[in-house]
């Protein structure tokens, strides 16, 4: 009895290094991970900040020579880089949802993207004034799921709408939950949000889940002519 009791001891032990050593393979391996995740980020939110310094420039140029012919090429830039930035956004929100230190860290970066979209707003709205480019912006407020059980409707409804318009249609998203950015309260307050979702549609607040159809009637009103927005009122 003495010698079995000695030989299950012997492969628990076993067992148990085994255990461990799996274990911390998995704890360095996520360590590894996590840290190429927050160095992606962070070239990504330097190279965004160069790029919209870029971006900054090439409109002021056109602005004081008065050279509308170079708008394309700027506009095209433009897109590129907000493509860019929602890339970055899907990748914030995969390491939201797997990343359990560097919280300090991440809550920067989400800082910085945040801004990173305000920049890009007020560079297209300029941008449109500038060039006069026939674009729809749209600002999302969102919530959690317990403040807002519409909200993956409402992104699903602007994900579709985006496939259609494309680089006609820009969309920019805020998690109201955000409290240690002070951008968000001012454009909450500004445009009086409490209610979740919402959509600010080219300084117009749209309070709760909104239709495909109620958007296009309204975004419809900034092209003169599109063939997506047939049947709706085109003019402002």
């Amino acid at each position: 009895m003495v010698r079995i009791r000695t030989v299950s001891t012997e492969k628990y032990a076993i067992a148990a290094i085994i255990t461990l050593g799996i274990f911390l393979f998995g704890l360095m391996l996520g360590l590894v991970i996590e840290e190429k995740r927050t160095r992606y980020i962070e070239s990504a939110s330097k190279k965004q900040n160069i790029e919209y310094s870029s971006l900054q420039l090439q409109y002021s140029f056109i602005d004081a020579l008065g050279k509308e012919e170079n708008c394309e090429a700027v506009a095209k830039t433009l897109e590129e880089n907000i493509k860019s930035l929602e890339s970055t956004r899907e990748r914030l929100e995969t390491f939201d949802k797997h990343s359990t230190i560097n919280k300090e860290d991440f809550n920067l970066l989400k800082r910085e993207y945040v801004l990173a979209q305000i920049r890009y707003w007020l560079l297209v709205r300029r941008a449109k004034k500038l060039c006069k480019r026939e674009i729809a912006t749209i600002l999302y407020f969102y919530s959690d799921d317990k403040e807002c059980p519409d909200c993956e409707k409402q992104a699903f409804i602007l994900t579709y709408l985006k496939k259609l318009f494309k680089e006609r249609l820009l969309i920019f998203s805020f998690d109201s939950k955000q409290k240690d950015e002070p951008m968000i309260s001012i454009l909450k307050k500004t445009y009086n949000i409490s209610i979740y979702p919402t959509l600010v549609i080219e300084e117009k607040s749209f309070s709760g889940l909104q239709t495909k159809n109620e958007i296009l009637k309204e975004i419809c009103k900034y092209y003169t002519k599109f063939k997506y927005c047939e049947g709706y009122k085109q003019h402002k």
